[in-house]
């Protein structure tokens, strides 16, 4: 790029590097009040939505338990359907069932409580077609159901007080119970017989075979309203001595973990605190007794408080169930809630309360709103505690407009909205502080660019009046000698004569390269510099220009050039243009004999190096500065030694080797130390085929 260009370059980026953060302030300042309430909107817009979300959320789960108790309203066993329903979703705990008219079905009064006797759920007496196959079917079945009452008197006659001792009454129950569980309509009752001949045998292992048999033939049937997978559980717990299984079993049938009906689930937990009644517990066994027992009390009384306190509202939801989901804040209870639709001939439904409601959002739920946010369910009209800080809130849904769902967090921890507004501030202060940096940046570009200018100015301007000088003295002695030798002052002597055309040429040489250095100069900022580059041996082109060096000096100088060509660099070749890598040598040994001294020898090396040809012109004067070292190749620049020194010059020289060089493919590097002379070296890149 052309110098002009490169300053008015700098010149636009200076301007732009000022212009450009200066705008970009204006317009943070006119945006950032507009900025921060959008961002604001934005947020609190994205807030209301994860609330109405969340909301939404609720409102399905609430919509799927309802149904999940209209599907086991369709089931075979109710009261098992609903209670596997209400051990695996929190929010249909407390399912409901009315009738058309408002009659409570479910729950039933009695849950875990006293159970009635139980409820027969074997095949009817006759499944088989025909009168006379019934008849036999029939007899058949009133004869193994006398055989199996005789099979019941052999076995408490072998076993009076549970322990069965060997005897023929113990092989007599053995050999019927045997023959009878063959048969579906006896074999329950048989594999249950056996199974207590064999535990009060001490036969455990007899036992557990015989229950295996049981939850293999019999697993889906129940005995009595008793489903036989839950026998054989029971007898299990039982045959073990320790009270663990009994009150693992306990456990399970509290949190309804097993699904059965409710008077059978009554009858087995009793059955079970007999048996535990009857053991000796550790204390920490006695302990969990007490804590289960305790929890079937408080079960017992919600059930029942719960079928209570839907009577006050059982006719009502009756008369206004729909298809679609309604709820309602319950009469006895206001905190809580009745969720209901009509499902055929009955009304189903859930009572649930905020905690359930806050569970089915789930914890996650508001965690994207804010650190430490959650949900809350409150009735309209009313706001949370003055300790949180609602961050948004929706009503949940159009089956419970009573209920309003909100996302608090304490108030002792930061506002999102402040985190949004602070972050925004520091962006436009980080933002800012670019821009002013910028700015700092674009206004010392300027500065330094008009620093450069004006001292441009000085250089050329010092340039002019130098060159001016360089042109006159030139110019003055050719005019001098010449009118000398145009009035005969040399007198007819032949050598005198020489002199004077020897002193006229040389001057004439002299401003030859003068005006060609300022040619050149001008065509390179013009852009119009053309170069002639062919294949040249470097050692060869250094030796012309040595040559012309010597012829043009002042003999009064007296400075020896010693050339040498390093070994294995004669024949180096690189592609250049002949004369400018001439004048570019001539200049530098200009250089070496104005300021190395006179009478001071001048050395050229020509050397490979890599994959370059290397000349250096080596002097023996003072040296160079470091700190000028970098300077001395810009245009019109002079070292301060160079003036106080009163040695000849333009400043252009260095500055047109330098670019010269560069046209050429290589560069230019200076080293040296002060008293120790200076080194200036190009560095060509040989061509394809020379010699490295």
């Amino acid at each position: 790029m052309k110098p002009a260009s490169q300053r008015a370059l700098v010149w636009v980026l200076s301007i732009a590097a000022v212009l450009a953060p200066a705008a970009g302030l204006a317009y943070l300042g006119a945006v950032s009040y507009r900025d921060d309430r959008g961002a604001v909107a934005a947020r609190l817009d994205e807030q209301h939505a994860r609330a109405q979300s969340v909301a939404r959320r609720v409102e399905q789960r609430v919509r799927d338990a309802v149904d999940a108790v209209a599907a086991a309203v369709t089931s075979d066993d109710l009261d098992a359907a609903l209670g596997e329903l209400q051990a695996i979703d929190p929010l249909a705990a407390e399912p409901f069932v009315l009738t058309a008219d408002g009659a409570i079905l479910w729950p039933p009064p009695a849950a875990l409580g006293d159970a009635p006797a139980g409820i027969d759920l074997r095949p009817p007496p006759c499944p088989v077609r025909g009168l006379e196959g019934c008849l036999r079917q029939l007899r058949g079945e009133e004869r193994r159901v006398r055989q199996l009452d005789d099979a019941r008197r052999a076995e408490l006659a072998a076993c009076p007080d549970g322990r069965c001792p060997a005897g023929d009454a113990l092989d007599t129950a053995r050999r019927l119970y045997e023959q009878l569980a063959r048969f579906d309509d006896t074999g329950i009752a048989a594999l249950l017989g056996l199974t207590r001949l064999a535990r009060g045998s001490g036969d455990r292992a007899g036992a557990i075979r015989r229950l295996d048999t049981l939850v293999e033939r019999f697993g889906d049937r129940s005995d009595r309203g008793l489903p036989v997978t839950l026998i054989a559980e029971l007898a299990r717990a039982e045959l073990d001595p320790a009270p663990g299984p009994l009150l693992d079993l306990y456990a399970a049938l509290l949190a309804r973990r097993i699904a059965a009906p409710a008077d059978a689930l009554a009858a087995v937990v009793e059955r079970i605190r007999a048996a535990l009644g009857r053991r000796e517990l550790t204390a920490t066994d006695a302990a969990r007794k007490a804590e289960l027992d305790a929890a079937l009390a408080v079960a017992r009384a919600r059930e029942a408080a719960a079928a209570a306190a839907l009577a006050d509202d059982a006719v009502e939801i009756a008369r206004e169930a729909g298809e679609a989901l309604r709820g309602r804040t319950a009469l006895r209870e206001p905190r809580r809630t009745l969720a209901y639709r009509r499902a055929g001939d009955v009304v189903v439904g859930v009572v649930v309360d905020p905690a359930r409601l806050q569970d089915a959002a789930g914890a996650e739920a508001a965690a994207g709103v804010a650190p430490g946010a959650r949900v809350t369910i409150l009735p309209v009209g009313t706001s949370p505690p003055d300790s949180l800080r609602t961050l948004a809130s929706a009503p949940l849904g159009a089956s419970m407009p009573h209920l309003i769902l909100a996302i608090v967090h304490d108030r002792d921890l930061p506002d999102p909205l402040d985190d949004v507004i602070g972050s925004r501030s520091r962006r436009h202060l980080l933002l800012s502080g670019g821009l002013g940096v910028l700015l700092a940046i674009g206004l010392l570009a300027t500065i330094r660019a008009a620093a450069r200018e004006r001292e441009l100015a000085r250089l050329q301007s010092h340039f002019v009046s130098t060159v001016s000088h360089e042109l006159k003295t030139p110019l003055t002695s050719i005019r001098m000698f010449a009118e000398m030798l145009r009035e005969g002052v040399a007198g007819g002597d032949v050598a005198r004569q020489g002199r004077y055309h020897e002193i006229i040429v040389k001057e004439s040489q002299r401003l030859g390269l003068l005006i060609a250095n300022l040619l050149d100069y001008a065509q390179i900022e013009r852009g119009t510099r053309r170069y002639s580059q062919r294949r040249e041996p470097i050692g060869e082109v250094t030796a012309e220009a040595v040559d012309t060096f010597q012829r043009l000096q002042d003999p009064a100088a007296g400075n020896e050039v010693r050339l040498t060509v390093s070994a294995g660099s004669e024949m180096a070749t690189s592609i250049c243009d002949r004369e400018v890598l001439v004048g570019a040598v001539l200049n530098l040994l200009s250089n070496a004999a104005k300021y190395g001294g006179a009478g001071r020898p001048i050395d050229v090396t020509v050397a490979t190096r890599g994959g370059d040809v290397t000349v250096t012109v080596r002097d023996h004067g003072p040296g160079i500065p470091p700190a000028e070292q970098s300077r001395i190749f810009r245009e019109f620049y002079r070292a301060p030694a160079a003036y106080t020194s009163g040695a000849p010059g333009t400043g252009l020289g260095l500055a047109l080797v330098k670019r010269h060089v560069e046209a050429q493919g290589g560069v230019v590097a200076v080293a040296s130390e002060e008293g120790r002379g200076a080194a200036f070296t190009i560095a060509l890149p040989l061509a394809q085929g020379a010699t490295p």
